[in-house]
């Protein structure tokens, strides 16, 4: 008699992520273009921040006055 396996539970239902590199160059070919606001948000989320301080910094960013 086989062994009974736990239920596995699924993370993910499918798909996959892709890195802001191949999102520019997916862009650059379907002719988008990141305007100035979205290159500064996109180069500070290549620095080493911590979780609160990403949250912090994405939460300002779209914040209404």
């Amino acid at each position: 008699m086989a062994p009974k396996r736990p239920a596995s539970k699924k993370t993910k239902a499918g798909g996959f992520v892709i890195g802001s590199a191949r999102y520019r160059k997916i862009s650059a070919v379907e002719g988008i273009e990141y305007s100035p606001k979205m290159k500064g948000a996109a180069s500070t989320t290549g620095k080493a921040l911590s979780p609160e301080q990403r949250r912090k910094s994405i939460i300002e960013a779209y914040r209404k006055a």
